[in-house]
């Protein structure tokens, strides 16, 4: 190959993984992503659907919270503080801070939530489970809220995404990183999951922990656990679970108790939501026309404002709302699987799982399949903890659907392939009789001299710029043109010979070649050597 072969390798710009941005820039790469796939704001739309999606249907039920929760709550609110918008007021705030806090982890790099500093999140979390138990109010039974300041939470809330973001890390560790051995990885896991869900179960709050035990199993299937380990985990959790609800007398009353059997007692409140269930009809009462919130249903803006919804709206009203949700935890599951690495699939996933499930287990308690756990449903029943821990988790979502969208180690290096001024092969070296310490020769394959040229020498090729020079002849082959004193045939030559034999011809198979003039007769035929 002769002549230059040279061009200036493009390089596309580089996007911020924090702004959700496109890879691809410049001309080449805009022509490939419009050929490949559709853009939505720049950026790829199997990563942007989603992800709209999953905001759309967050703002509707945020939005038909606060309305359900007004609903719900006007009567008792005017009754006792003297102003029908005090929930409302308060939701919306509730609403306003979570929506910053979810704002503010979106903008988090999940590579920050790979380093230790996450274990001293995880030990935060610990101290104030502990502060739960030495210094927490009592409600309802139970020891769940602290109070610093003038702000009271319950840290079992937030310790579903902390609890999320730690086992994630460790599946990283393990699977990606490689960091750490099978048994270390189970260990860790076993104590970052085990030692808050002991602290949760002491307050007592049975329902959190059923939930975060739950999710992290969910996240143990998806990520490729064997049988063999989950069998064992499950029936070690089964028998873990039956002790807890077995020791403890009100619990097992709510597991065997029938609630029309004892409506007005232990059944009080399951035959009242059934009883809201079954007069709102197929399409309800209409938004404000309950009437089991007055002062007949306990709890009809908190743990059972399913029922209301149901009463207000009816079956279809219902379903309709039934599949917002659905949509949300699909749209969440999606993300899930959309990102590049295991810490993400994991975070998302674990997230939209523990929606799911504590959303099953508010629905599946209001209609008396489960015993009810007093778990609120998420987005939509009043509660300060509640709605800002589960923004977090949405926080969390976003933020695995943004870096989805950034390019990849392999991407990277992609970008590294260019075609640059300079051979990649390396400079052209002549051939010669002692092996050289390059790589290889580029050798011009056609064999041509010039008449500077001494006899039997080839040239290298002229290649990316670099000059011929003349390769030296085999020490065997100089010699025999010396012995001979001729020089060497060129293949030209050679090909010349045997067409111009081929046409003439030999009569007979006798040897001797048919009579020609002088002009054209064949040469003498040579030595072997030089056919």
């Amino acid at each position: 190959m002769r002549g230059d072969v040279t061009e200036t390798a493009r390089r596309p710009k580089k996007s911020d993984p924090a702004s959700g941005g496109s890879p691809s820039a410049g001309p080449a790469s805009s022509e490939h992503s419009r050929l490949a796939e559709r853009l939505i704001g720049g950026v790829p739309a199997r990563i942007m659907r989603p992800r709209l999606i999953f905001l759309v249907c967050l703002a509707a039920l945020l939005g038909f919270g606060l309305l359900m929760v007004y609903s719900a709550s006007s009567v008792e609110a005017l009754k006792e503080v003297g102003s029908s918008t005090y929930y409302l007021e308060r939701q919306a705030l509730f609403i306003a801070v979570g929506a910053a806090a979810m704002l503010a982890i979106s903008r988090v790099p999940l590579e920050i939530m790979r380093r230790d500093v996450i274990w001293g999140v995880w030990a935060g979390l610990l101290l104030l489970l502990l502060a739960v138990l030495v210094l927490g109010h009592d409600a309802g039974g139970a020891r769940r809220w602290v109070s610093i300041g003038f702000v009271q939470f319950q840290p079992s809330e937030f310790a579903k995404a902390i609890v999320i973001v730690t086992a994630a890390k460790l599946f990283h560790e393990y699977y990606e990183a490689r960091a750490l051995q099978t048994e270390n990885f189970l260990i860790l896991l076993a104590v970052c999951v085990c030692i808050p869900l002991l602290l949760i179960i002491v307050e007592p709050d049975f329902g959190t922990c059923a939930i975060i035990g739950t999710t992290i199993f969910a996240m143990c299937y998806l990520a490729g656990f064997s049988y063999r380990l989950l069998a064992p985990l499950t029936a070690l959790a089964v028998i873990a679970c039956a002790v807890i609800v077995l020791s403890s007398s009100y619990r097992s009353a709510r597991l065997l108790a029938d609630p029309w059997a004892d409506a007005l007692g232990d059944g009080y409140q399951a035959t009242l939501a059934i009883m809201a269930f079954a007069s709102g009809g197929p399409l309800g009462r209409g938004i404000g026309n309950s009437t089991m919130k007055y002062s007949y249903l306990p709890e009809a803006h908190n743990d059972y404002i399913l029922a209301i919804i149901g009463e207000e709206l009816g079956y279809v009203g219902t379903i309709i709302f039934l599949a917002v949700v659905a949509l949300l935890i699909y749209a969440a599951l999606t993300i899930a699987k959309r990102s590049p690495t295991i810490q993400g699939r994991m975070i998302a996933t674990g997230c939209g799982a523990l929606i799911a499930i504590q959303f099953l287990v508010n629905a599946l308690g209001i209609l008396g399949a489960i015993p009810m756990t007093g778990k609120t449903m998420p987005f939509i029943s009043y509660g300060g903890s509640s709605v800002v821990a589960s923004l977090v988790l949405c926080g969390l979502i976003l933020r695995v659907s943004i870096e989805s969208a950034t390019k990849t180690v392999y991407d990277e290096r992609r970008e590294d392939f260019a075609v640059l001024d300079e051979s990649t092969a390396g400079q052209v070296h002549v051939r010669s009789s002692r092996r050289s310490g390059a790589p290889f020769t580029v050798v011009d394959g056609s064999g041509s001299r010039t008449a500077s040229d001494p006899p039997g020498r080839l040239r290298a090729a002229s290649w990316r710029g670099h000059s011929s020079a003349p390769l030296p002849q085999r020490a065997d082959e100089r010699a025999s043109g010396r012995a001979r004193g001729r020089d060497r045939v060129e293949p030209a030559e050679r090909l010349r010979r045997r067409a111009e034999t081929s046409s003439h011809g030999y009569d007979g198979g006798r040897g001797a070649t048919r009579s020609r003039p002088d002009t054209q007769r064949r040469p003498a035929r040579r030595s072997r050597h030089d056919r």
